[in-house]
């Protein structure tokens, strides 16, 4: 992840999806291709109060609060003012962390879309040759219903070998393929039930997923949308942009309407044999097979082998998985999800959700929070918002237009682990797309609201971590699954940027603009398969969104992650 960056690029304009054609063993560019994906250069060889001593500013018009360790009301209508946050004492980390990288070379072109996996390696973007997949802990009912990881080819040229594999006795064994994938093809693997039930450590319990040439990879929990009404999905980060710095952004442990206890947890997966991981948890999370039970404020320490799986939940109904830090002497995966979330709680109907984080390294201080589609257009519902800081001191400034409402007033002040929750919306004209703007890196994620809080029948919940300004890429291929009645791209841009969609201009009137910044939204519905979204040389944002009967799911097309906060606190 250092700044010595290859002086590649390839510019994807529009092509037609191409017919699977034979697979050559090969990478391009003088590079051979290794099992695993790796290619050697044969050439050159409400507000939520956490970790700080300091109180969070007082919200109103929506936002929510909640006191100590945690707590949370998630997605709330009420305000009730300011709240104290808890004391920290734990230190640094008691192990050596990998010396910090550089800041990244993006170059004057923008960030890049590998050929090769080698080019891959410099890890600038979600386009890459290695991921980890992990079939997340859901709610009972729909544990046995199809996990699927689906590959997306983004190259205009070259075949695609890809294989997924699982850890069994200590050694990866294939599970799927190898199967090639053409130029700007997909391909999409139902896997078996691996979930980890609450916390637990689960020996083998990821799966590896390779390629011969740098694709974007995704996950579906379940995949079939239309039967399960219980579906989530995330964009998967490639290993070498995975951190060795996380936090967690997530939501509460709930009783939903049938008396079941459901809970929110953090996932983490490792990626190097032997890794060690300090985990301090904000609020109390549940003992389980591997795990020990975790006090707030308390790290605990776990090994991680390569594929391993620690699922760690928290302990009590009414507290949330946010703020939950895991430091490690490798990089490893992040996930935050939920068994069946209710937003706001306790409004019928639950879904579970799920996101791969991007490492602390990654978070930025510039973002458009772009709401999600509306399922009440004349109308819009409220999006539920978290904004999460990295550091003490940091300030947020919100900005929005007038129309907007339920945004808690500015600043904002946070310290580290704090996080802001509010629900945003406006008319048709407004419907609650904002700016963040801080002074210390931040994460923002955004969340579809519960049907019946709203939209009769339509959606429930589904989670996105929002990309940074600063990691904004200028072209994607993004994968809109089938069984979804309803799609959409949600896309970010500079206002009238030139956008094409499988070569097609965007229709400047599909977006609204956020004031002040620049910036505006267009949310255009699409029909199922492959997409190639091109902005030349601008820099844009997109978030794939589909919702059905009580179901619904969202996940980032993509993102730059090259290292714009190289020296977090640990």
């Amino acid at each position: 992840m250092g700044n010595d960056r290859p002086n590649y690029a390839h510019y994807l304009t529009f092509a037609a999806a191409a017919v699977l054609s034979p697979f050559v063993v090969a990478c391009s560019g003088g590079s051979s291709c290794e099992r695993g994906g790796r290619c050697v250069d044969t050439a050159d060889s409400d507000v939520t109060s956490l970790t700080a001593t300091d109180s969070v500013t007082s919200t109103s018009g929506g936002a929510t609060s909640a006191t100590g360790q945690g707590n949370t009301s998630q997605g709330s209508d009420s305000a009730t003012g300011a709240t104290t946050a808890t004391s920290v004492t734990t230190g640094p980390p008691k192990f050596d962390l990998p010396p910090e990288p550089p800041p990244p070379d993006m170059g004057e072109k923008g960030p890049i879309i590998p050929e090769t996996c080698a080019q891959a390696e410099a890890g600038e973007s979600t386009v890459g040759c290695l991921f980890y997949a992990v079939d997340l802990d859901s709610h009972d009912l729909a544990e046995n219903l199809p996990y699927a990881v689906a590959v997306a080819n983004v190259q205009l040229a070259q075949d695609a070998e890809v294989l997924i594999e699982q850890k069994v006795g200590g050694a990866w064994q294939t599970v799927a393929g190898p199967q090639t994938v053409g130029a700007l093809q997909l391909a999409t693997f139902q896997l078996p039930d691996k979930h980890a039930n609450k916390s637990q450590l689960l020996a083998g319990g990821a799966y590896r997923v390779s390629s011969t040439v740098p694709v974007i990879a995704y996950q579906f929990n379940p995949v079939d949308g239309q039967s399960s009404y219980l579906s989530d999905a995330s964009m998967l980060y490639p290993a070498p942009t995975l951190d060795t710095i996380n936090r967690v952004t997530g939501l509460i442990g709930l009783v939903d309407n049938t008396n079941t206890n459901l809970y929110a947890y953090a996932t983490l997966v490792g990626t190097q044999d032997g890794t060690q991981v300090e985990v301090t948890p904000l609020a109390a999370t549940q003992a389980g097979p591997g795990i020990p039970a975790g006090s707030p404020n308390t790290p605990f320490n776990i090994t991680l082998n390569e594929g391993d799986v620690a699922n760690i939940a928290v302990a009590q109904l009414g507290t949330s998985i946010s703020g939950l830090k895991a430091n490690s002497t490798a990089p490893i995966a992040v996930f935050s999800g939920h068994e069946c979330a209710l937003i706001p709680n306790p409004t019928c109907c639950c879904d579970h959700t799920e996101e791969q984080l991007a490492g602390v390294r990654l978070w930025g201080t510039n973002f458009i929070a772009s709401r999600l589609p509306m399922r009440n257009p004349g109308n819009p519902e409220a999006v539920f918002w978290q904004i999460q800081a990295s550091e003490d001191g940091t300030q947020v400034t919100l900005t929005a237009d007038p129309n907007v409402t339920g945004l808690p007033p500015s600043p904002i002040n946070l310290n580290a682990g704090q996080v802001v929750e509010f629900n945003a919306t406006g008319p048709a004209g407004a419907p609650g797309d904002f700016a963040v703007a801080s002074n210390k890196p931040i994460n923002v994620v955004g969340y579809m609201i519960g049907s019946e809080a709203c939209c009769g029948s339509t959606g429930d919940p589904a989670m996105v971590q929002m990309s940074p300004i600063e990691q904004y890429l200028p072209r994607y291929v993004v994968l809109v699954p089938g069984t979804w009645i309803n799609d959409y791209l949600v896309i970010t841009r500079p206002e009238g940027a030139p956008i094409t969609i499988d070569g097609a201009p965007v229709n400047d009137g599909d977006f609204l603009p956020v004031p002040g910044t620049g910036y505006e939204v267009g949310r255009i519905s699409i029909p199922d398969g492959v997409h190639v979204l091109d902005g030349g040389n601008t820099p844009f944002s997109v978030v794939v969104v589909g919702f059905d009967a009580y179901d619904s799911y969202a996940y980032l097309g993509g993102t730059g992650t090259g290292i714009i906060n190289p020296n977090p606190p640990g």
